[in-house]
């Protein structure tokens, strides 16, 4: 998936400018009321204003946020995939263990700057041993290095 809703959510004003664009001069042409809860009722026809409108503000919007996507959100995605990958490959060379573990273990390293907590260790790793452990957290770190705790 593109995560496009990562740089609008760090951009809320330029989201809701483009969205503005469009509703704000609409709503000087929509005759409509509210009832006590709240529930619009239009009383004019609208269907005109609807049919042919023009987007471009919300296109250029659309296009800003992608490119902020592909340039900072897409690039920070591909690094962590690649650490990622890195760090299987790592904790494979380590031990054979199932994916499904080691992404488990990742998952938690992750959570916790790069070290296994005792907790999960003892409900989840309890059979490794404490050689085992320290070199799949030196994994983490070779991999993922001071930007562990970006990604918990």
């Amino acid at each position: 998936m593109f995560p496009i809703s990562a740089a609008m959510l760090k951009n809320p004003a330029g989201y809701n400018d483009s969205l503005e664009a469009f509703s704000r001069p609409l709503m000087t042409l929509v005759e409509y009321s509210l009832d006590e809860e709240s529930r619009m009722t239009v009383h004019n026809d609208t269907t005109r204003w609807y049919r042919y409108a023009d987007m471009t503000p919300q296109a250029e919007a659309l296009f800003l946020f992608i490119a902020q996507t592909i340039d900072t959100e897409l690039v920070g995605e591909l690094d962590f995939l690649a650490n990622y990958d890195k760090t299987k490959r790592a904790i494979l060379e380590i031990l054979d263990i199932p994916d499904r573990q080691i992404d488990l273990f990742i998952r938690f390293c992750l959570e916790n700057n790069g070290k296994l907590s005792l907790r999960k260790r003892s409900s989840h790793f309890h059979s490794l041993s404490d050689d085992e452990i320290a070199r799949m957290e030196q994994a983490m770190q070779a991999a993922y290095g001071s930007g562990i705790s970006k990604h918990a």
